[in-house]
């Protein structure tokens, strides 16, 4: 008997489960519909649809008996308890609902059918047929909120099935609390041994809910003095100890030393920190009024590491010349022709030197009548056109005569052929790091001390973005930008910088308010010619034709941070492996980005996406004008240039790049012509 009602009561409970689930339509109707119906009924209907929608019923048939205030039969409409609509009565009658739905005011409505017995004599009323469907709810479009309460978000809300977000207008980003807007500020990486900062509009009062953040890093054998003008102030409370920064400050944090945080109207002057790294955090919310602050940091060599230096440079430059002298002595060691001579007495001389490669003696008495040599590049880096080998002859006349009619070759660089190849790939927030030689035509760009990407595509050239060389719409000067390469690491890599010989930006870069990034792609010509080994090799270029298949997985790299809040700088040299997105699946995520951001870039035919629709993988500050890179037949070549985005690696978000191959043109024409 027991164990036969716990069947009962279990099957029952699995009953009133599977009908408490809410659905998102269906249909009522009453008992024998559409038959007409029994008298003496009670019949109720308790609907329910998920949360975040609200009930839209529709009565496609009413045939009920009619009387006064519906008193005797009728269709009672309820939402929480409080009568909607009572209706009976056929069409055109005056408790009739008509063709308009009823629309509930949240997720649940209730329906009472009920007859009297004076429905006993015979009649054909039939009663009703209705069908209802969840409805989502405009959360966003709710203009007042209640009393006393603030917006559901401070700038945009966007409604999606069932609920809302929010989102913010370009230059802001969203709080921990996911409905206020707070002015995107700092997140920069100053690492130039002199620079300038201030609070967002100083001496202007700062906006509310900013939450900035600075970034000084220098190198290690540098100390940071930070120097605060006198235009300081940020709100603070006055409390019998001093100022206290209850909702604005700025919070200077050093290594191994307690945060300090300034607010007040006083400056705080001089600070010197004794370190090398300075993070600087300005807060404020919507209390109160700050005008902010500014200040000048400066850098002094350490007496510790002063000795140390100038030992480590004599060092390294001997080493320099050492390897240099070894690496000539190993080349003539790996001698692969010999030279023939006979014992004529022409002599023609010393064969002309040849440019990143060497020559060597096939047979006979050096430089006489009928001996032979053969040129030959310094490989992998360097080889022939065509991979023809060539030899020349000393001939009667005393000239060295070519097999090839060049007298003296060319060795042309070898690009997009790194001597190591990276085994498996990850993502560069957060992933892994590039080991050495793998990745050898990245190239780290800093422009007044803040870090973007590039990379080398000829011996005397470098390829990078347009909005990270101009300033005010002009190209940067010569000065502000030193260009690294050669290394993964960064301490080891920003020892000796190269120097800019100029800057050619594309005439058709026009981007004064930062929402223009068509056409955005820039040279740089060196001063120096770079020899080419392991280390530092060119990307190539695409090939005329070249086409972006979608799904095709591409190498990205670059020395941007890691991790957007809290950043941190990367170290190393990071990569990923992004696939080439469609390019209507590419102008759709910017469409519908656009729906919800003002002031946002557009996509042209200059320009493709790439990345993955979950997120994850991405570029991020620091990585811009770096490579995309596609590998074709054994060869890396550039397909694109890290242009602009939103956000780093959210879900379907896509990183949008300059496509390279509109501008092979340009590219020639400016390394002929300078």
């Amino acid at each position: 008997m027991g164990w036969t009602y716990c069947v009962i009561w279990f099957l029952c409970l699995r009953w009133l489960l599977l009908e408490s689930q809410p659905v998102m339509h269906g249909e009522v109707h009453s008992p024998q519909y559409p038959l007409p119906y029994l008298p003496n009924l009670l019949k109720q209907w308790d609907l329910w649809v998920p949360e975040g929608h609200q009930i839209q019923l529709s009565l496609t048939h009413l045939d009920i008996k009619a009387s006064s205030g519906c008193y005797q039969d009728s269709l009672t409409v309820l939402y929480d308890q409080k009568v909607v609509g009572k209706f009976c009565g056929q069409e055109n009658s005056s408790h009739h609902p008509g063709k308009v739905p009823i629309l509930s005011q949240g997720n649940r409505l209730t329906l009472i059918f009920q007859t009297s017995d004076s429905s006993a004599e015979l009649q054909q009323h039939i009663g009703f047929s209705a069908t209802y469907e969840a409805i989502d709810v405009d959360e966003c479009s709710k203009s007042d909120p209640g009393p006393g309460s603030l917006p559901l978000c401070s700038q945009i809300c966007i409604n999606t099935p069932g609920s809302y977000h929010c989102s913010c207008h370009y230059g802001y980003k969203l709080h921990l609390d996911q409905r206020t807007c707070l002015f995107s500020c700092g997140g920069n990486i100053f690492e130039q041994h002199a620079g300038h900062l201030s609070s967002p509009r100083h001496p202007r009062p700062s906006p509310p809910f900013l939450s900035c953040k600075y970034i000084i890093s220098v190198d290690p054998r540098f100390i940071i003095t930070l120097n605060f003008t006198d235009n300081f102030h940020i709100d603070s409370v006055d409390t019998q100890q001093g100022p206290s920064c209850q909702h604005h400050w700025l919070q200077v944090t050093i290594p191994d030393r307690e945060p300090m945080k300034l607010c007040g109207g006083k400056s705080p002057g001089l600070i010197a920190t004794n370190s090398s790294s300075v993070i600087l955090d300005y807060h404020t919310d919507d209390e109160g009024l700050s005008h902010g602050w500014s200040l000048d940091y400066s850098t002094n060599v350490t007496i510790t590491y002063l000795h140390k230096y100038v030992i480590n440079v004599w060092l390294s430059c001997l080493i320099e010349v050492t390897s240099i002298i070894y690496t000539f002595f190993l080349s003539l060691a790996n001698i692969n022709i010999s030279l023939f001579c006979s014992s004529a007495v022409n002599d023609c001389g010393e064969p002309e030197p040849l440019m990143n490669g060497g020559v060597t003696f096939l047979s006979g008495f050096q430089n006489q009548y009928r001996s032979v040599v053969q040129y030959h590049c310094n490989e992998p880096f360097y080889s022939f056109p065509g991979g023809v080998n060539v030899s020349l002859t000393c001939k009667g006349e005393g000239k060295w005569t070519s097999n090839t009619n060049n007298v003296t070759p060319t060795c042309i660089p070898v690009c997009g052929q790194p001597t190591t190849l990276i085994s498996t790939y990850q993502r560069i927030i957060g992933g892994s790091e590039a080991p050495d030689n793998t990745i050898p035509w990245q190239v780290l760009l800093t422009i007044d001390g803040i870090r973007v990407g590039g990379m080398v595509i000829a011996d005397r050239w470098i390829m990078t973005a347009a909005h990270d060389l101009t300033h005010n719409r002009k190209p940067v000067s010569n000065e502000t930008v030193r260009i690294y390469m050669g290394r993964t690491d960064v301490k080891s890599l920003m020892g000796c910088p190269v120097l800019v010989g100029s800057i050619h930006i594309h005439p058709e870069y026009n981007n004064p308010n930062g929402l223009d990034f068509n056409n955005d792609i820039a040279l740089i010509k060196l001063q120096d010619t770079i020899t080419f080994n392991s280390s530092i090799m060119p990307i190539c270029l695409p090939a005329e034709g070249a086409t972006y298949i979608t799904g095709m997985m591409g190498l990205v790299s670059g020395f941007g941070i890691m991790e957007i809040y809290p950043p941190r700088i990367t170290k190393k040299l990071k990569y990923v492996q992004l696939p080439v997105v469609e390019q209507d699946t590419c102008r759709e995520s910017v469409k519908k980005l656009k729906k919800t951001r003002n002031n946002l870039p557009s996509l042209t035919d200059n320009m493709f996406c790439a990345g993955v629709p979950e997120g994850g993988k991405d570029t991020c500050l620091g990585d811009s004008g770096g490579p995309f890179a596609l590998r074709d037949d054994g060869q890396f070549w550039v397909a694109g240039i890290v242009s602009w985005g939103v956000d780093c690696g959210q879900q379907g978000r896509y990183r949008v790049y300059t496509k390279v191959t509109n501008y092979l043109d340009w590219i020639n024409k400016t390394m002929q012509e300078n």
